[in-house]
């Protein structure tokens, strides 16, 4: 499934960039422009990929500008500083700097003004872009999870999710054999998705090429700078967020594994149960087989819980997914 679609992404860039129209450029220097640099500029500028450049001495109604000639033309009038500092619309380069202007041509490209004019926010997405996502996201899985292999969630999930997914062969590998260790049917699927391929040593990290749509691509967690987390710190206090946590019931627990008294609890106040099974794992840490107890006495679930889990070196935090929902992540202590 993930083949084919990097077989088609890849296909639709290539027909992309063979319908791409013409960059030309246009470039007025200032009074005090060394002529001999003027040559070195031209190869420069040639070299970054405008299709037309032309150098020009400038007057002083000169303003840089781009124009829209259709079907993806661009025209770009840029000023050549006695500095010798280019400057375009939306940008400053010097001579050595042909990668700079490199990505600057390709945004022009992408969309002209529109592209240039973009302000990023989080992910490199501008707020809009990340609303969208955000919201496309939120979806529950709405199946069961539990030791199946990220790859069969996957292809729930890609039938849940108006949303573009992308991954290597390798990482596919990965994600067939790798099982989902955690019950998220009721959790929505960016938070499923990042909590399922974390185990595996992989990531989701949103992307978007110039002038293109929101992927998502999920890669090795060692080349994730900024991954999409695991859930996200509520607006709302714990109590608003999750009112079911601060039940009082009367309760004794006599050395049952932590794992067991947790996913008891879990179901009693009906809130998906998250571990963070790569910190787990790294502490050493066995919830299957670590011990717990609590006197026979009333408190409430938030306060049962710190007190279970502090007796095997874990603590809980409460999170909401993309759909505002509560859930119970828990991490070892101290990380």
């Amino acid at each position: 499934m993930f083949r084919i679609v990097l077989t088609i992404l890849v296909l639709i860039g290539s027909a992309h960039l063979a319908l791409a129209g013409r960059v030309t450029l246009e470039v007025a220097t200032e009074k005090g422009v060394p002529l001999t640099s003027t040559h070195k500029w031209v190869q420069a500028l040639q070299s970054a990929g405008f299709d037309d450049v032309r150098l020009r001495s400038g007057n002083s109604g000169d303003a840089t500008d781009i124009v829209d000639k259709g079907s993806g033309n661009y025209h770009i009038v840029a000023l050549l500083t006695p500095r010798e500092v280019l400057v375009t619309p939306g940008g400053q380069f010097r001579l050595t700097d042909v990668a700079g202007m490199r990505a600057w041509l390709e945004k022009v490209r992408a969309g002209g003004k529109q592209e240039l004019q973009r302000r990023e926010s989080v992910f490199g997405l501008t707020s809009k872009e990340f609303i969208a996502l955000f919201d496309k996201l939120a979806p529950a899985v709405g199946v069961k999870t539990k030791d199946t292999t990220a790859f069969e969630t996957m292809q729930a999930i890609n039938k849940r999710v108006n949303i573009q997914f992308r991954a290597a062969p390798d990482v596919v590998a990965r994600m067939r054999q790798g099982k989902v260790l955690d019950e998220l049917e009721a959790v929505s699927c960016g938070t499923a998705v990042a909590a399922m391929v974390r185990p595996l040593g992989l990531a989701m990290v949103p992307r978007r090429e110039a002038g293109g749509e929101v992927e998502l691509h999920i890669i090795d967690s060692s080349a994730a700078k900024n991954p999409w987390p695991v859930g996200w710190a509520p607006d709302g206090n714990p109590g608003q967020v999750a009112p079911t946590m601060f039940q009082y019931l009367e309760v004794e627990i006599s050395d049952i594994p932590v794992q067991q008294a947790t996913e008891a609890i879990a179901a009693r106040v009906k809130l998906p149960l998250l571990w963070d099974h790569n910190g787990i794992t790294a502490k050493r840490i066995d919830i299957a087989t670590a011990k717990v107890k609590h006197p026979d006495q009333r408190t409430f679930y938030k306060k049962l819980l710190d007190t279970i889990l502090f007796q095997a070196k874990l603590t809980l935090e409460i999170k909401v997914d993309e759909a505002g929902h509560a859930m119970i992540w828990i991490t070892p202590l101290g990380k």
